[in-house]
């Protein structure tokens, strides 16, 4: 009887707790993934590194744009004269240039390609200089007899001319994505080619008319390599933010260098031509630094974006311009300026 009296207690009390149970109301599941507008430049919630592309709603996934560039361009290892206590090189302005690209959206995980052309040309850019001490030497040292006997002058001016134009292909496989709710990151990795021309005319004249040396050097470049990265987004709103660029390539290049110098020296004539051949690889870096504004319109089917700031790039080990057939300056190319871009997504 008292068993009885015990299993009927235990079998009220779960009927109880079960019925308990059931009377309090149970939360909605929470959905793995909260959507948000394409367009928008707030991470979605619950996903991990949630892709910025496709940048309008139900679009194509093409983009194209162009930049405007305003550079200036220095090679070092080129300085020809030592006039009035200041080191002379050839001289270099600030010229336009121009960029075009085109983008597709691969829409598998994100990832993009983008194939960009780089040109940029410095016409002939001139500068003399007269020494008004008594005593000026040059620092840019030729061979002045057949013998290959290096020596200085005594100047009392010198003049020097500049042209140069490059051309660059880039090819990108990237993916750009959020890293927080106001940052994007793009790691790219890819190709560039290069295709670049420099020539350098130099005149030095000996103090007292004595004698003079004229220059001319060329210098060719064609090179291919691989090239990896990344690019910045700080999102201010939804429509502002700054951006920083960053990438850099190991340069396979073939460098064909030529020099013809013309030296008379008291009544001594001497012509020498010097021709050189190299190949290595050079590095090259890229940055950039500036603001960018976005905006959607038609539904958002269309996005029309705007960059502007300043961009620096840094050729290391690119000068291989001889005086003579014995003496090889190396130096750096660095280019630096505004560059604005207008691009269309759709």
């Amino acid at each position: 009887m008292k068993h009885k009296i015990v299993l009927s207690s235990l079998l009220s009390c779960v009927s109880l707790s079960f019925l308990s149970a059931t009377d309090i109301p149970m939360p909605p599941p929470v959905p793995a993934t909260q959507p948000s507008s394409p367009a928008v430049t707030t991470q979605p919630k619950g996903t991990i590194t949630p892709a910025v592309a496709p940048r309008v709603q139900d679009g194509l996934g093409l983009l194209v744009d162009a930049d405007f560039t305003w550079w200036k361009s220095q090679v070092s290892g080129m300085n020809y004269a030592e006039i009035d206590s200041h080191v002379r090189s050839p001289s270099s302005h600030f010229k336009p240039g121009f960029k075009v690209g085109f983008g597709l959206d691969l829409d598998f995980d994100g990832w993009d390609t983008y194939l960009g052309y780089t040109w940029f040309s410095n016409p002939w850019s001139s500068s003399s200089h007269e020494s008004k001490d008594e005593l000026s030497y040059s620092s840019f040292v030729h061979a002045n007899t057949s013998s290959g006997v290096l020596s200085s002058l005594i100047l009392a001016d010198a003049k020097s001319s500049r042209k140069e134009q490059f051309n660059i292909l880039d090819a990108e496989l990237g993916r750009n994505f959020f890293i927080s709710k106001r940052l994007t990151l793009r790691p790219h990795f890819g190709m560039k080619a290069a295709r670049m021309l420099e020539k350098t005319n130099l005149i030095q004249n000996q103090e007292g008319l004595h004698g003079s040396v004229k220059a001319f050097l060329s210098q060719t470049l064609s090179g291919i390599g691989a090239r990896a990265g990344v690019n910045t987004v700080w999102h201010l709103s939804r429509t502002y933010g700054f951006y920083g660029d960053f990438a850099v390539t190991a340069l396979w290049s073939s460098l064909h260098n030529h020099c013809n110098s013309d030296f008379f020296d008291d009544g001594i004539h001497t012509d020498r031509h010097s021709n050189l051949k190299t190949q290595t690889i050079l590095p090259v870096i890229e940055l950039g630094l500036g603001l960018t504004y976005m905006t959607w319109f038609y539904n958002e089917t269309y996005q029309l974006y705007a960059k502007a700031g300043w961009e620096e790039q840094i050729w290391l080990n690119y000068n291989y311009n001889m005086p003579n057939d014995t003496v090889n300056n190396t130096g750096n190319l660095t280019l630096q300026g505004l560059t604005v871009k207008v691009g269309f997504a759709f």
